[in-house]
């Protein structure tokens, strides 16, 4: 009586064995290209910058490897230029985190109150975050020129001055930081928009009915609500500012004396212009490691969140 009860019963679990055999086989083929790339493009230029802090690699006569321990972390921890930009990507940071925050939230709320349009108006606003980056540098870049710019033009119009907004040292790290808030708040807004989306419909109900409403809605149901996607969106906005490049490179290139580097224009600078790998590779393993601590410590907000 047993006998005939076994057999399909091996027979089945010897064929969901093979099915699971397929599919594993079959998930390792398509994801041996990603892996492949993963470990070409990400993970030995890592390690190989990692190499190269221990180093002396000078480019500019015949390329030798020499071991330098950690001369090259000296030297950048203390290189005038090299702290200089450190603090230049802290205030570029501050200025465009903190905005985009509040502006992408406000943008967010206004998209999620619209009725009619909803689609139209969170595709508009979601729209710089789309755009090419390098091109819209150089848009901005002629915007803001000193002469013939579109906003110079605008304040003679209203009887100012022209304004060097990309050649003073007062005005340059501002105008740049303005055009990552512009892109990061794009990015904010469709992430807080996502947040938005997922509140329950009952907590809106449950607030109307206690006769909860405007600011103190905000303050004391969405936003608490919003207490997740909120770190979340913080985390690559600080990302987002610590590996500014594009828009620097292409509008100031750093300038006007070193008042818009930052710390990626450096590890460039420091590698392609004064051809010293060893110390360009220093800088850039130590802004590695500050994005594995903010990574570590977004897990661990995560992790207190859910507990």
């Amino acid at each position: 009586m047993s006998a005939p009860t076994l057999r399909p019963t091996a027979r089945a679990a010897e064929s969901t064995r093979a099915r699971f055999s397929g599919d594993a086989w079959l998930g390792a083929v398509l994801v041996t290209p990603a892996m492949l790339a993963l470990v070409l493009f990400v993970v030995t230029p890592g390690l190989l910058a990692f190499v190269a802090t221990m180093f002396e690699i000078d480019l500019s006569g015949r390329t030798e490897w020499e071991w330098a321990g950690l001369d090259n972390v000296r030297a950048v921890m203390t290189d005038p230029a090299v702290l200089q930009s450190l603090a230049n990507t802290l205030i570029y940071s501050v200025l465009t985190i903190v905005p985009s925050l509040v502006i992408g939230l406000a943008l967010a709320l206004l998209a999620n109150s619209l009725g009619r349009g909803r689609p139209l108006v969170r595709t508009l606003l979601f729209l710089p975050f789309t755009a090419n980056l390098v091109a819209m540098a150089v848009v901005f870049r002629f915007i803001f020129d000193l002469r013939g710019g579109l906003a110079n033009t605008v304040l003679g119009l209203a009887g100012v001055g022209p304004i060097n907004f990309l050649g003073d040292t007062a005005t340059a790290l501002p105008t740049v930081a303005a055009v990552g808030v512009w892109r990061c708040a794009a990015l904010a807004m469709i992430l807080f928009l996502a947040g938005l989306t997922s509140i329950p419909t009952a907590v809106h109900e449950a607030a109307a009915a206690d006769g909860i409403s405007g600011w103190v809605k905000l303050r004391w149901v969405v936003l608490p609500l919003l207490k997740p996607i909120t770190i979340f969106v913080t985390v690559l906005m600080i990302l987002q500012s610590v590996q500014v490049f594009d828009t620097i490179n292409v509008m100031t290139q750093g300038g006007p004396l070193g008042s818009t580097e930052t710390v990626l224009t450096m590890v460039w600078r420091l590698g392609f212009t004064y051809y010293d790998l060893g110390q360009g590779a220093a800088l850039s393993t130590m802004l590695l490691i500050l994005l594995i601590a903010v990574g570590i410590l977004r897990r661990r907000s995560f992790s207190g969140e859910s507990r």
